[in-house]
Order: C-alpha cells, then structure tokens, then sequence
C-alpha cells in the first residue's frame, strides 16, 4: 500500500476551491454605477479605468477579511469607501472623503473592520500606503 503526502493532498484540494472573483470598474463624477464595486466574496480583483484623475471608485461595503486588489492604467483616480463619513481609509473619513490614487498603480486594500479599510499601493518597486481619505 502506496503512502499519501496528505500535506500535498491538501494543498491541491485548498488551491482547486480558490477561485477568485475578477471585475472591471470604470470610475464616475460621483462613483455611481460602473464605479463601484460591489461584494464579491472576501477576495477580489479588480480592473479600474478613468477618463479623469477626479473620477471615483467606490469599495464594497465592509466585511472584516475582505480583501479588494485594484489595478489601474494610465490614469489614476480617485477612491472612497461606501460609507466615507464612517468607514475609513487609512483613518480618513469625511463626508466626501477619498484617497488619491496614481496611475499605474495597484491597490491592495485590506478591511479590518466594519467602519475600516487598510490600504496599501504599489506603483513600479514603491511601495507605499495609500493616502488617508480626506
């Protein structure tokens, strides 16, 4: 009888389970509509568009382990939570409250709490958090 490499057998089970919820957004004056994105799990990746460094992407509202990765081309935009006067981004809320984000870069924003998200960018070899919202 054959021995089984259960750490193996496990692995493999674990990375045919995960799949990962993939969306494209494309920011808005106000974040409505194809700018926000809507819950898809606790992880998911997301393709942004702009036409103007101004326009908005709105994240998902908060669950705890949510995990939201964004990646953007040559224009950068503008990212706020669903709730921006109670749910912050880097401890930055407000009622209009958004965080500056350049282009060519990737977002990875981390929900730690029902009224928090943690984000972090990488732009090229950078790496740096994401502005507070303000």
């Amino acid at each position: 009888m054959g021995t089984t490499n259960f750490d193996a057998v496990v692995a493999d089970s674990f990375i045919g389970a995960l799949t990962t919820p993939t969306a494209a957004r494309t920011a808005t004056a106000d974040g409505s509509g194809t700018g926000t994105i809507a819950a898809a799990g606790m992880l998911q990746f997301v393709t942004v568009t702009a036409a103007d460094a101004n326009h908005i992407v709105v994240l998902p509202p908060p669950t705890p382990g949510t995990i939201v990765i964004l990646r953007n081309g040559a224009t950068g935009y503008e990212l706020r939570s669903s709730a921006p006067a109670t749910v912050s981004i880097n401890g930055g809320t407000g009622a209009s409250a958004e965080s500056a984000i350049a282009a060519s870069t990737m977002v990875i924003a981390v929900c730690t709490s029902a009224t928090t998200w943690q984000a972090i960018g990488i732009a090229g070899v950078t790496l740096a958090a994401v502005e507070a919202a303000a």
